[in-house]
């Protein structure tokens, strides 16, 4: 039973108007007129993003989770390189929606604290070989759950296990003691579990609390106040591309004073997926600005207030995902062969992290804390 931790209020307040935002922090070019009215409401919004956009993608995830699931049970039943490379797909093919998720961590994910169950990065090699070598049975989904840590959890321990030089990995699985493949069919299984949740969560809930839908795009008979739920998905965004630009790849960089390169703050591992986690989390935060095909995003509150802003915003996010598409894996190896590209993307990202700050948060007027949009400078 779960009671949604953030504070409940009417749906009638969901009627409120759009405030005009503060035009001081907005460009001239960008303020909105006193008359400017959006040409959707906050409710319109943010019902068709839950229902075109959040709800189909957590869906989408669980049941990419499930099928990795299924291809580790039957990795470890028949270990075989043909099953590892289904399994090693499947990864891949679950990572992805997850990846593209995370402009959505908010509501179900973050109560729940999925990501700690689900794909925590960095893991700990030494602390997984550890258990492994300690622990030779028992390793079960329950187990899995409540007694290991995050860092031992998850996509990227399970990345750990199954990919790298794929000889080794099917002898490891066919040991003897079955150890190693109890550890993994159980990770799957928890991943599955987890994001099976999340979706009931979104879509179904319980007798106590309800559908987060519902309650997230105003619905319901108690509900989120639509300003609220729309800046929960602007901080998520601004949070999401400070991270991608300031914490991963600008300190990869070693972009700013006196600031050493440090390529370890992407973490990367045996899979080299760094560039397209990097660009399914672009897709995402674009995801909740355009909009579904037919449906409604932020950038139809946007354009409402400034078609110039607007533009600027699609143009933002298209730079960005043309400059990620020219790096290349292994990115570490990459960023220090061909700086100039991955230098290239972190500066249209600085541009779509400054423009989501200037464009979107003021003139939506959103309230966002000090540590998520500090670092303009890298």
């Amino acid at each position: 039973m779960r009671i949604w931790n953030t504070l409940i209020l009417a749906v009638g307040a969901l009627a409120l108007p759009i405030a005009a935002g503060c035009a001081s922090a907005a460009p001239a070019a960008s303020a909105p007129t006193a008359s400017a009215d959006p040409p959707a409401s906050r409710q319109d919004v943010l019902v068709s993003l839950t229902a075109d956009v959040i709800a189909p993608r957590f869906e989408a995830v669980s049941a990419e989770m499930n099928a990795l699931q299924d291809s580790l049970h039957t990795l470890c039943g028949n270990p075989t390189a043909a099953n590892l490379q289904r399994a090693q797909d499947a990864w891949r093919n679950a990572r992805a929606p997850w990846m593209r998720s995370q402009a959505m961590w908010f509501g179900p994910v973050m109560d729940r604290r999925s990501r700690s169950l689900v794909d925590w990065a960095p893991v700990e090699p030494e602390r997984i070989e550890d258990l492994l070598a300690t622990k030779k049975d028992g390793i079960t989904a329950e187990y899995a759950r409540e007694f290991l840590a995050s860092t031992q959890r998850g996509l990227g321990a399970v990345e750990y296990i199954i990919f790298g030089y794929d000889a080794a990995a099917l002898e490891a699985l066919s040991a003897a003691d079955g150890v190693r493949c109890q550890y993994l069919t159980a990770l799957g299984d928890v991943a599955a579990a987890e994001l099976d949740g999340v979706v009931a969560d979104w879509t179904v809930g319980n007798a106590e609390s309800g559908a987060y839908a519902g309650y997230f795009d105003g619905t319901a008979d108690s509900a989120l106040l639509g300003r609220s739920a729309v800046a929960e998905v602007v901080r998520t965004s601004v949070f999401l591309a400070r991270s991608i630009t300031d914490m991963r790849l600008g300190k990869a960089l070693g972009v700013g004073d006196d600031v050493k390169a440090d390529p370890s703050a992407i973490p990367m591992g045996a899979a080299h997926n760094a560039v397209a986690d990097m660009r399914n989390q672009v897709l995402g935060m674009r995801d909740m600005y355009v909009g579904a095909d037919g449906g409604l995003g932020l950038g139809a509150l946007i354009a409402g207030l400034s078609a110039a802003a607007d533009a600027r915003m699609r143009v933002a996010f298209e730079n960005a995902l043309e400059a990620i598409g020219r790096l290349e894996e292994p990115l570490h190896a990459n960023m220090a062969q061909n700086p100039a590209a991955a230098q290239a993307a972190h500066a249209r990202l600085t541009e779509l992290k400054r423009a989501l700050n200037t464009e979107v948060v003021s003139l939506l007027d959103v309230s966002v804390g000090f540590a998520d949009t500090d670092g303009d400078g890298g």
